[in-house]
Order: structure tokens, then sequence, then C-alpha cells
């Protein structure tokens, strides 16, 4: 039995990457915490859109981007995993960047949350928890839950046309009061 630690997962896949984090290792990733949908349902998707042009092109459009995830600089990536994700650094309030600690405290500007549903990117309590880590007031932080996923959240078609049109009244109904 090989005897892992926390990390040695993470820094194998960079040294696979001879340095980076190779954008199709996290592709792999993404795509097999959803294997029905991304090695079932795409393919039935296809066979029942195969006679819709337009269908097609969106298609297309998204797996042109999708597929093709960047590389990553390894060392960045590492860091990103060990004291953001593990440590939890950012909500501790111990994160450095570009030498100085970043406090979510010091965020008093109005915020709104958006989290969807089925997103296990960055889940719905996790969105929200960020509300209780800054230091913007409750009454200037609007928190709304919808349907889909994490790409769906920005790119989605419901979601861009139901809910973004919202949250940019909101803004503008902020900077609305700032300036007054």
């Amino acid at each position: 039995m090989v005897h892992r630690t926390p990390m040695s997962f993470y820094e194998e896949l960079v040294a696979a990457g001879g340095g980076l984090m190779l954008g199709h290792f996290m592709l792999q990733g993404w795509k097999n915490m959803h294997p029905g949908e991304h090695y079932v349902t795409e393919h039935i998707d296809l066979y029942e859109h195969v006679d819709d042009p337009a269908w097609l092109r969106k298609a297309e459009a998204f797996e042109a981007w999708y597929e093709h995830p960047i590389n990553l600089p390894g060392r960045w990536y590492l860091q990103v995993i060990k004291e953001i994700f593990k440590e939890n650094r950012l909500a501790h309030g111990t994160f450095v960047a570009l030498g100085r600690k970043v406090s979510l405290k010091a965020i008093t500007v109005p915020l709104y949350l958006l989290a969807g549903e089925a997103d296990d990117i960055t889940p719905k309590e996790q969105v929200f928890a960020a509300a209780r880590l800054v230091g913007t007031p409750p009454e200037k932080i609007a928190q709304k839950l919808v349907p889909g996923g994490h790409i769906g959240l920005f790119m989605g078609a419901r979601t861009l046309r139901e809910h973004w049109p919202e949250v940019a009244r909101w803004i503008k109904a902020q900077e609305g009061e700032t300036k007054g």
C-alpha cells in the first residue's frame, strides 16, 4: 500500500504535467463528478438534436470551450489547493497575497450572492457563508438561490434570461444609493 500525504495526489498530478496542472487532468476530474451526464446523456442529447442546426452550433461552441481548459502553473495550483481549499486561509483571515494578509472583513461594498441549487463546485452553503465573513452590513447583502449548476450560473440561458437582469438592477440600485 502506498502512503500518501494529504497533498501528494495533487503534487503527483503537477509532476506528471511537468510542473503544470494540465487542463485535461482537471477536465477528467470534472467529468468524473457526473459520469452519466458526460459519457451518456450528452450522446443521447446529440442523437435527439442531430437535425437541429441551432442546437448543434450551440453544442459545438460550448464543447470547443469546455473541452479545452487551460493549463495552470503547478506551484500556484498547489498553493491554492493547500492554502485556500485545505486550510481555508481566506475564510480564516490568514491568506497572504502580494505580501499582505487578505481580510474578507475589509470588504464592505454591497454584495449579491448568487448560488446554484446543483452547484457542486461552489455549493450554496459556501456561497452564502460569505455573508458572515465580509464586513458588508447584512442589509447590503442580497442572496438568491437559482436552479442550475456551476457553469449554468454564468452561461445558462435560463439563468442569464431570468436572474442576471435582476442582479444588474440590484447593482444599479446600489449605485444610486451610493451616489445619493
